[in-house]
């Protein structure tokens, strides 16, 4: 009943830069994350140092609202810490650039459940595991060519 890390790749024929500049601009998760019904990035556009995030998702039934700060970014990755009353959240976006015309998109999750949510976590890691790894499948169709996804 600790912390629970959720990691998920996917492997896509385009170049990396084109592939950051999309994953790591948050506004952009309301297309490809299926439980995501709003975002708010401020300021808006790519990653950078101190933006705030605000997710709202719909999930299992529940409604979450999940602020969060982007603490560190490079040109391919960006992390992020905050949380709301029932979820501690951490995590990195980062894209590797694999050729010139050929990136692997890895996320990283860290979910500490916090009240309430203790309980239900471990009941609900597993469907957010395969939510998780759809969500890269739907990313990667974005861009022509995606090969090969897979979580752990």
């Amino acid at each position: 009943m600790g912390t629970y890390v959720i990691t998920s790749l996917v492997t896509v024929d385009r170049p990396a830069d084109e592939v950051a500049a999309y994953l790591l601009d948050w506004t952009h998760d309301v297309e490809w994350r299926a439980a995501v019904t709003r975002f708010t990035v401020e300021p808006t556009g790519r990653a950078v140092r101190g933006q705030r995030l605000v997710e709202e998702l719909r999930y299992a039934g529940l409604t979450f609202r999940t602020p969060t700060t982007v603490a560190e970014v490079s040109p391919l990755t960006a992390r992020y810490t905050g949380g709301g009353r029932s979820m501690r959240v951490a995590g990195v976006r980062s894209v590797v650039a694999l050729g010139p015309d050929r990136c692997e998109v890895r996320t990283r999750t860290e979910l500490g459940p916090r009240g309430a949510m203790r309980l239900l976590a471990p009941l609900l890691v597993g469907s957010y595991r395969r939510a998780d790894a759809a969500d890269l499948r739907t990313l990667a169709a974005r861009f022509a060519g995606a090969t090969s996804a897979r979580t752990s």
